[in-house]
């Protein structure tokens, strides 16, 4: 997990604040979380508006919605949850909505996976809106940063330019993008890293197990398309690609992490060794950050609506199977947040499995983080070289639920995957942390969803919990539990 710097978040366990004043809320009155409340006690503008978001007491059934969506396949159940969900939040939210536009409240946003509205609005106002009784809590929409930002280098524009260099053509043309990278195609006669050996991958995609036919989200700074490693296991949909800040139209990672998972899930041989467990799987992507590597929750909670429904229409299956992240309330370790409890229900009655990667808070012991310790999700936590628990990686018990944390562990140390392509230079780069980990168990999902795509994702994620004392890699063991279906022929696409 990258090193996100969040402001300070306060679990929806925390003490009740009611306008600024310790203790419970008055009768009917909205919660107004803590460092929302310390927030307004600083604020000397009258007219100044802090982003917030807006919680509503009602939720919708879910389990009613869940037995409409279950007799749908897997890929068209997202649809329906989110079809249900709109129609909810629609009727429910109208009386807020009706409020913040009478206060002429700021970029106004109703969210679908939590009944909740965003909004910027003076501190007036949300001592004001904490008297409905309608709400139940108002907590500030939190500023997320993404990890400092690491740009390949800018072939025309280098850091030490000479006046003799040449630069490439495309550079002297203007500054015209370089031509498109040609996408490589998996090939199993290739060498492979030694992680996929470890894990049993080239045996599984003997068997035919290469991922194919099965749609992995990315959920981090973006994919870099260009890059022939990643760029062809694209799905390539118009709705394949959700910029949350409408940046940027097509996939693309200012950053390059998002492209570093991408390559452990999926990279291909362009550099003449397979890099993802899952070869022939495909990606799709939602960008977390704008162009400052700034994100608010309620950017998360729009990707995570975009997650049920990528392309809008509920009868398109078109939802994925599995959705990795690689973000979290970092700087709160052995906290339980519920922000996302309801994003990840939706998503599980959606039947996809919800891969986080655990955190990097090691070796201190109950350092879990939301919500990747929420129910449902599937935390991921990173292994060393000799098989053995990274000692950055988080561990303990779930501060929700004192499960075991995290639910299942991946190598996580030293993997060479897929950087994002500087110019023409199609980058690899060698990486460690809990993301990476995540990255890697994203990948055997998706081996193991190809070969039994009937079975639910408790069984497949239990099929792949390590056995004390078998020596066999556990995507092998997990494949030969489930006991796969035929599968289609491996090799070249």
């Amino acid at each position: 997990m990258p090193a996100i710097r969040w402001s300070r978040i306060c679990s929806s366990a925390s003490a009740t604040i009611a306008l600024g004043v310790v203790g419970v809320a008055a009768q009917g009155a909205a919660v107004v979380e803590p460092d929302l409340t310390a927030l307004m006690a600083r604020e000397t503008g009258a007219a100044q508006r802090l982003p917030v978001l807006l919680h509503l007491k009602r939720q919708p059934d879910a389990s009613a919605i869940s037995k409409r969506a279950a007799v749908l396949p897997q890929a068209a159940r997202g649809g329906s949850i989110r079809e249900s969900l709109q129609a909810f939040t629609r009727e429910s939210q109208a009386p807020l909505l009706q409020d913040l536009q009478t206060r002429r409240a700021e970029q106004v946003l109703p969210l679908v996976t939590v009944n909740a509205v965003a909004a910027r609005l003076t501190s007036r106002d949300i001592r004001e809106l904490a008297t409905r009784d309608d709400l139940a809590s108002i907590r500030f929409d939190v500023g997320l940063m993404a990890p400092s930002r690491r740009v390949a280098a800018d072939p025309c524009k280098p850091a030490r330019p000479t006046p003799r260099q040449r630069l490439p053509k495309y550079c002297r043309d203007g500054g015209a993008k370089p031509p498109a990278a040609v996408a490589a195609a998996f090939d199993a006669a290739l060498p492979v890293t030694p992680m996929l050996a470890v894990l049993g991958a080239p045996q599984a995609w003997k068997q035919g197990y290469t991922g194919k036919g099965v749609t992995v989200a990315i959920v981090d700074t973006g994919v870099d398309a260009s890059h022939p490693d990643v760029g062809g296991s694209f799905r390539g949909g118009a709705a394949d690609w959700f910029d949350a800040h409408g940046e940027h139209k097509r996939p693309m990672d200012l950053h390059g992490h998002g492209s570093q998972l991408a390559g452990l899930v999926s990279g291909r041989g362009h550099n003449g060794q397979t890099l993802g467990v899952a070869p022939q799987a495909q990606w799709i992507a939602a960008r977390v950050y704008n162009g400052q590597n700034v994100a608010r929750l309620s950017d998360l909670h729009r990707i995570n609506a975009w997650l049920l429904d990528p392309d809008g229409k509920a009868d398109t299956a078109d939802a994925p199977q599995i959705v990795l992240n690689a973000w979290g309330f970092g700087g709160r370790p052995g906290r339980c947040d519920v922000e996302f409890a309801a994003d990840v229900q939706w998503l599980r009655l959606a039947g996809m499995h919800v891969v986080f990667a655990a955190g990097n808070g090691g070796p201190q012991e109950n350092t879990s983080v939301s919500p990747a310790n929420n129910k449902g999700a599937l935390s991921v936590g990173a292994l060393d070289a000799g098989g053995q628990l990274s000692l950055f990686s988080s561990r303990g018990v779930s501060a929700c639920d004192a499960r075991p944390y995290p639910d299942l562990t991946a190598p996580g140390e030293m993997l060479r995957t897929t950087d994002r392509a500087a110019g023409p230079i199609a980058a690899t780069t060698v990486a460690s942390g809990t993301s990476y980990a995540a990255a890697v168990v994203a990948g055997e999902l998706a081996l193991l969803v190809q070969a039994k795509p009937s079975a639910k994702a408790e069984e497949r994620e239990s099929a792949l919990r390590a056995v004390p004392g078998d020596s066999q890699p556990a995507l092998t063991r997990a494949l030969g539990l489930l006991g796969g279906r035929a599968a289609s022929a491996g090799g070249k696409d």
